[in-house]
């Protein structure tokens, strides 16, 4: 059965494309009712704002780089890179190179839920702490292929056509389960810290705006904080308490940058006793008021000048 933490009754119309930067595209694309959109060397512009993803991405890079963050975590694209953001995911996107080429699908939730994945869960686990994978020649073809196939169905007025993406579709989650499945080369000690931080960063993100202590997380996992904060530590080379501050900041720059929700409205959600204990706080971490954060987003999205097209 299809987790309800994953999906929920949206569609792709409700993705904010001007989020994700994706304008227009200058290579092909296809688009199905709103629920699949598939673009190939679209447009695309860095937005510098954290934003929160309402459907799922997936993106092969066929030529150039990019750099950003999901979720707090860092990464790189060059060619053959692959890379899934899931819905709910907070991305941060730090610069695309010129040249940048590659192939962009979207699905909605709603189409998702449609369909089933069966053990959606399981490979949703893996690759909401684990969202980029460096394919081979071979592979990342694969997947072009794939890409390839999906857009000439999406043209094509065949009758059922529904269900024949629906079975595409899940092939697509087949092939991603293939290549973020564990390595064999794990001994047990370190798949005990991949599990222990998953399920951490699982928690953290669907509770951090509630509890702010490292004893909740250890406590929900049946760990002692002690033993639990020192494999959070030797998996990702970051405290279990820095884990859930960047994660509630993450969270009220998301809300300041791309909402109008007031301070106060901000301080409330992230269940902060007051605007003025959740502004300290907030200043501590980023160095400057909730207020003057959300300004200086603004003003720099005014000052950014237009980017060139990465398609031709």
């Amino acid at each position: 059965m299809v987790q309800d933490n994953y999906f929920n009754r949206k569609r792709l119309e409700d993705l904010q494309m001007s989020n994700i930067g994706l304008s227009q595209t200058g290579g092909w694309m296809a688009r199905f009712q709103d629920d699949i959109l598939i673009l190939h060397n679209p447009i695309f512009k860095v937005n510098w704002e954290p934003y929160q993803m309402t459907s799922l991405c997936a993106v092969i890079c066929d030529e150039g780089s990019g750099s950003g963050a999901v979720n707090l975590r860092s990464l790189h694209l060059q060619r053959n890179s692959f890379l899934i953001v899931l819905s709910s995911q907070i991305v941060e996107s730090y610069e695309i190179s010129k040249d940048f080429k590659g192939t962009f699908l979207l699905l909605s939730e709603h189409f998702l839920s449609r369909i089933g994945l069966g053990n959606a869960y399981l490979l949703y686990s893996r690759v909401e702490n684990n969202p980029l994978y460096q394919l081979d020649e071979k592979t990342a073809t694969v997947f072009r292929s794939y890409f390839e196939l999906l857009h000439n169905l999406m043209q094509d007025t065949c009758p059922n056509k529904e269900e024949a993406l629906g079975a595409l579709v899940n092939l697509f989650f087949l092939l991603v389960g293939r290549i973020s499945r564990p390595t064999s080369t794990e001994d047990d000690a370190q798949q005990r810290q991949s599990e222990v931080m998953m399920r951490f960063l699982q928690l953290v993100k669907s509770h951090c705006s509630e509890h702010r202590e490292v004893r909740y997380y250890a406590d929900q996992m049946h760990l002692t904080p002690k033993y639990m904060s020192a494999l959070i530590k030797n998996a990702s080379g970051k405290s279990a308490i820095r884990w859930i501050e960047d994660y509630v900041i993450l969270e009220a720059k998301a809300q300041l940058a791309s909402t109008v929700n007031t301070v106060q409205q901000i301080a409330f959600d992230l269940n902060f006793p007051s605007h003025s204990l959740f502004g300290r706080y907030f200043k501590q971490h980023v160095g400057m008021s909730p207020s003057a954060y959300r300004a200086s987003v603004r003003e720099h999205l005014l000052a950014r000048p237009p980017q060139e097209s990465s398609g031709e």
